[in-house]
């Protein structure tokens, strides 16, 4: 059944629906009726209840209800909402019933979430509860909600030793191994003009977060962790040691020397919405309810490395015609996030090469969906294709994602290499804070454009593969937000060096161009793949125009260096960029 949040917000619909040929439609859907003729009759299955109303009467009640539920989100989030024009609360910001609810418990129904958005709630029943749930006028209709089960994953990978202090040059982040994925997206950049993604509050879903790994101690000790809940088990605070350690921290981990994320001065919501560590359904529900949450305490932008499509019962699977974009529970919740102000950043999912082989809730409108690159900006087999079934080019952009470095949730202190658009998610998020922290009036519509149009493929995106490239925060966060310009010029992104290698792959001698806006000095900075300083150069005073840098191939040593990729790095004019180059001996 295709749903569209305001509409079922609204509950305007009437208890009983009529067909065409003046049939009552019944309150229990035909999926929902046959998945559960075909269970025992105390066996449990998961349900969304759709109501009529929430349990309000009168204006005068209602406008009450409207004022009390203010008071219940944080300054943060009505600052967020006002520059999204939405001053106070809305019908479906309010709670959904609570004496409803109550009284499907009475039935003997297990309560699991209250999606306010929707006007429903979710709940495992016996098929006798059901129908005496189908029973209650305050009940719209009873449809199946979508679970899958999973099992103990494998093992992570074991510690990878921590490489030893690296000095990567005056006024430059020590990044270590994480350099790499920072530079591809010219995070680098940002951080070397003073942001970090301070004051922006970012919220990770994931199933389980380490929140004692050193590479949060920063966070942890200033603050800045603000908000955590687990949706599995109700409870007010996250400490599992999962997936969500590594996603985390690639979006705001700071240990320098071993890990930098592009976001490690923001705040932070940690919240739990899927498990993998017993067999238990993983459902929207949990997904959609900490979306709520997020919206409550004013989150600026959300991560989450999550995908919705197949499922333990084969009919209640998602389709490809089902990723329409106003289909999935987890799809209408991003796209009214993003309407409330959120940056919803979603993994694709690594069901690639197939086209169409995304998941919910990448075919949201209105939000960045993710696909994973490896470390040279190609896109990896695994990474999910687009379009959308209604024909919306997927993913927005990419990031890397193959080989990335995270901390892993083994020890406080131990880390790794991880690979799929789970990884590549986070980095984007990141470089969503920064651009925030340097545009606070900027919307989530701007912040998409920013990064789409600046990205690496914006002169000829696809729809179902790069979409419009890797992204480049750097030339984002510089972005000419007014569109086309006089004379019918294309949008401008007037900062951002993009200088360029050549030959490419070389042999000895690297000439590395690039333009300066206005005289002054320039430096650049070679590191390998590793995030080892190789050689730096830098020049006192260049003039305006195209410039170059001539590396003869040679360490800080003078020793040949060994054949690989390399990032070179260009600061000058307050202004900076990053590109890569082969080197073949």
């Amino acid at each position: 059944m295709k749903m569209r949040i305001r509409t079922l917000a609204l509950g305007c619909a009437a208890a009983a629906l009529l067909c065409p040929g003046g049939q009552a439609q019944p309150k229990i859907s035909e999926p929902l009726t046959a998945r559960v003729n075909s269970a025992g009759p105390e066996e449990r299955k998961a349900v969304m209840v759709y109501f009529t109303d929430k349990g309000l009467s009168g204006k005068e009640s209602l406008a009450s209800a409207l004022e009390a539920r203010s008071r219940q989100f944080s300054p943060r989030a009505l600052k967020r909402r006002a520059k999204m024009g939405k001053a106070g609360m809305s019908y479906e910001d309010l709670a959904v019933s609570a004496d409803y609810v109550e009284e499907i418990v009475n039935l003997g129904a297990r309560h699991r979430q209250a999606l306010n958005w929707f006007n429903a709630a979710s709940f495992e029943m016996t098929k006798g509860q059901i129908e005496a749930c189908a029973a209650l006028g305050f009940v719209d209709r009873i449809e199946p909600l979508r679970s899958r089960g999973r099992k103990v994953p494998p093992e992570a990978p074991p510690p990878v030793p921590a490489p030893p202090e690296k000095d990567p040059g005056k006024s430059l982040l020590n990044y270590g191994p994480s350099l790499r994925q920072n530079l591809m997206i010219n995070a680098v950049a940002c951080h070397d003009s003073g942001l970090s993604g301070a004051g922006v509050l970012v919220a990770v879903f994931d199933n389980g977060f380490r929140k004692n790994h050193q590479a949060f101690d920063a966070i942890r000790a200033s603050g800045r962790l603000v908000d955590e809940w687990d949706f599995c088990s109700s409870a007010d605070t996250v400490d599992w040691a999962g997936h969500g350690t590594g996603t985390w921290s690639l979006a705001g981990g700071y240990v320098p020397g071993q890990l930098i994320g592009p976001a490690y001065g923001a705040d932070w919501a940690i919240y739990h919405t899927e498990d993998n560590y017993q067999e238990m359904p993983i459902e929207e529900d949990h997904w959609a309810a900490a979306l709520q949450r997020a919206d409550s305490i004013g989150a600026d932008v959300v991560s989450s490395s999550l995908a919705y499509r197949d499922f333990d019962d084969p009919n209640l699977s998602y389709v490809y015609q089902d990723l329409d974009g106003n289909t999935a529970i987890s799809t209408l919740a991003a796209k009214h996030a993003a309407w409330l102000g959120i940056v919803v950043c979603n993994a694709m999912a690594n069901s690639g090469p197939s086209i169409g082989s995304l998941a919910a809730p990448a075919d949201a409108d209105s939000i960045l969906s993710v696909g994973a690159t490896d470390s040279l900006g190609f896109l990896a087999s695994y990474s999910s294709r687009g379009p959308t079934y209604d024909g919306r080019p997927k993913p927005e952009v990419c990031a890397q994602g193959s080989q990335t470095w995270w901390a892993s949730w083994n020890t406080t202190s131990s880390y790794g290499r991880a690979t799929g658009t789970s990884c590549a998610t986070p980095l984007v998020a990141g470089a969503c804070a920064l651009l925030l922290e340097a545009h606070p009036e900027w919307a989530p519509k701007q912040v998409r454009e920013a990064l789409m149009m600046t990205a690496s493929r914006a002169a000829n995106p696809d729809s179902a593969h790069y979409g419009w490239g890797v992204i480049d925060a750097w030339a984002a966060m510089h972005y000419d937000q007014t569109g086309v310009a006089s004379g019918g010029k294309a949008p401008l992104v007037p900062a951002g060096l993009k200088p360029r290698c050549r030959p490419n792959p070389a042999r000895g001698r690297t000439v590395v161009s690039f333009e300066l806006p206005r005289p002054g000095p320039a430096r650049l900075a070679v590191y390998d793949a590793s995030g080892r300083l190789v050689c730096r150069d830098k020049a006192d005073r260049l003039p305006r125009g195209l410039n170059q840098f001539i590396w003869d191939g040679r360490d800080l040593s003078g020793n040949p260096a060994a054949s690989g990729v390399y990032f070179f790095l260009v600061e000058g004019a307050g202004q900076a960029g990053a590109a890569k180059a082969a080197l073949i001996r």
